[in-house]
């Protein structure tokens, strides 16, 4: 628990957390001031026009009935405290009334040293007459009191808003700290050999949560990858046993029948030797096709010539096989792809139809369009394959059994899904479909 006490101190979120706090501290104190100064002002202002306003009576009753009056109005202003705490009327050297000494004339705003800093006097002085001096003013102390009280409410928030900030970023360093934990452990997980664990997903949307569906994607791409390269190394430990085997026998018997027979003997072994390297050569396409290299040289492509073109390529040849190639095609969007990988993925899908069909099979070449995407499929009326083979025709040198006796080496279909993959389609049995259909759903192509 330390440890996580610890640790949150040092992650981003709290980091930020930091910041913003900093940030919002700043703020108060600048907002502090700025209050501060307006009150202040708003404060001085107001005393002044009171002070303003009693020197405005004092005059006004020396201009009714004269000196005497105008004494009056300062000793009642003194006796009934209103506005102005302090007042003072003198006359030369001569105080005539109020509760401050002998001052200096000045007039208009005037500040008086009072019994401490904060008892300051602010106030207006004025000549009644020539001689005649009035002074009214008021005590800051609660101007002082007020900011003080601004000051301390001012900093009980700053320290409340710290605090909840503070509060704030921990938690959410927690929170991220036992999501980026548990990332952590399935990550470890992954790497001591679970393949299956994947990374907590909260279904909140946010960042860590896409961020996570993306790994767990990734996880599951090569998830996927791992076991189609351990059913690989058994297919191919199990499919080269037979050319390998049927070499090495050709070369003992080339060692120990008469000399006569080693031309055959070699010539055997080496058309066993062209088929693994056939065999290897189709795997390592496969793999340049997956590894997306050729993605670069996508361009803008229509599908309705590149179907008529395979008709009139493997037109003949389905015809010499005893079959019929007919084409169909609509309306449909273009796409982005690579022309000679397409057409190597038709020639897979056409020469399988051919190779694994009996004689008299019409085999159709389709292009519509499904919603917003281009749709190719490869159809024939023949016996079709039986639906719990479905899943298993697109495995890497996966062969029926009674396909077996068939010329190949199970990785047509392969290298047709890997093409698909790589121009981000989607290809798979038309179930339902009369014979055998295989569909190939292409993205439309983007417009500029």
């Amino acid at each position: 628990m330390s440890c996580v006490r610890i640790r949150f101190l040092h992650t981003e979120a709290f980091r930020l957390s930091a910041i913003y706090a900093g940030v919002f501290a700043l703020s108060v104190l600048v907002l502090g001031a700025i209050v501060l100064v307006i009150t202040d002002r708003a404060f001085r202002d107001q005393m002044l026009q009171f002070s303003s306003a009693d020197i405005a009576t004092i005059q006004a009753g020396y201009d009714g009935e004269g000196l005497d009056e105008a004494r009056e109005v300062v000793e009642q202003s003194l006796a009934a405290p209103g506005t102005s705490d302090y007042f003072l009327l003198q006359q030369g050297k001569t105080r005539l009334a109020g509760n401050l000494p002998v001052m200096t004339p000045q007039t208009g705003p005037v500040s008086l040293p009072g019994s401490s800093p904060s008892h300051e006097v602010l106030g207006v002085g004025a000549f009644l007459a020539p001689g005649l001096y009035a002074f009214a003013g008021s005590d800051l102390y609660r101007v002082h009191k007020a900011q003080a009280h601004i000051v301390q409410t001012m900093a009980w928030l700053f320290a409340a808003a710290l605090l909840l900030a503070i509060l704030g970023g921990a938690l959410v360093s927690r929170s991220f700290l036992r999501r980026s934990d548990a990332m952590a452990r399935a990550c470890r997980a992954i790497m001591d050999g679970d393949l299956k664990a994947r990374i907590p997903v909260r279904g909140t949307q946010d960042e860590l949560d896409r961020l996570a569906g993306t790994i767990n994607e990734m996880l599951d791409r090569i998830a996927t990858l791992m076991e189609n390269l351990r059913q690989i190394t058994n297919d191919i430990a199990h499919d080269l046993r037979t050319p390998v085997s049927h070499l090495r026998q050709g070369l003992e018997r080339a060692r120990t029948d008469a000399v006569e027979t080693h031309s055959a003997a070699l010539d055997a072994a080496i058309s066993k030797t062209d088929e693994i390297l056939a065999l290897f050569a189709a795997l390592l396409r496969i793999a340049q096709i997956e590894g997306g290299a050729r993605r670069a040289a996508f361009t803008a492509l229509n599908l309705a010539p590149v179907l008529e073109h395979m008709r009139e390529m493997f037109g003949a040849v389905a015809e010499g096989a005893g079959h019929h190639l007919t084409s169909a095609a609509r309306d449909a969007p273009a796409i982005r792809g690579d022309r000679a990988l397409i057409i190597q993925m038709l020639s897979n899908l056409i020469e399988n139809a051919i190779l694994h069909t009996p004689e008299g099979t019409t085999i159709t070449l389709a292009l519509s369009q499904d919603q917003d995407r281009a749709a190719v499929t490869v159809s024939d009326d023949g016996p079709g394959v039986p639906r719990e083979e479905h899943g298993k025709l697109f495995q890497r040198l996966y062969r029926r059994e009674a396909s077996r006796t068939n010329p190949g080496y199970g990785l047509g279909l392969s290298t047709a899904q890997a093409i698909a993959e790589l121009h981000g389609a989607d290809i798979g049995v038309v179930p339902g479909a009369a014979g055998f259909a295989i569909r190939v759903l292409f993205p439309a192509a983007r417009k500029s």
